[in-house]
């Protein structure tokens, strides 16, 4: 393509390469879709409590998991999502401590020092399961 170099027209971006042949294979198709199949969104299922929650953060919830308030309920809704029992919220908590074993110095940059990574990493330590977890790692 020659252009002329005292031009002020800019190239165009390649996502506008993108949508203008989409919108040409579009044009070009025999068959189109309608438009209402494509433009009204899917519905969304009802779902308990999704009032509980601001009206601007709806559309990203897909699901909401009412689980028993011990003092584990975040990992119990971890356990659930994830397709085990909320009972298997100590095996989501023993993951989390074999990750930060892992990845502990990562982590004690990204916590910033040794002090802070050491708190969270005994908070994490269920009662009971804390010396057969030192025991095996």
């Amino acid at each position: 393509m020659n252009r002329n170099p005292r031009s002020t027209k800019r190239d165009p971006s390649y996502w506008e390469y993108v949508d203008a042949f989409h919108s040409q294979q579009s044009s070009n198709s025999s068959v189109r879709r309608s438009a209402s199949s494509s433009d009204q969104p899917n519905p969304r299922r009802m779902m308990p409590m999704l009032d509980q929650f601001q009206p601007f953060i709806h559309y990203f919830i897909d699901n909401i998991v009412d689980v028993e308030a011990d003092g584990n309920c975040g990992y119990r809704s971890v356990a659930d999502l994830l397709g085990m029992d909320e009972d298997s919220w100590s095996l989501v908590r023993t993951h989390l401590l074999i990750e930060l074993g892992k990845f502990s110095e990562d982590y004690i940059k990204l916590f910033g020092g040794t002090d802070r990574f050491e708190d969270l990493r005994m908070s994490l330590h269920v009662d009971g399961l804390t010396n057969i977890f030192n025991l095996c790692f």
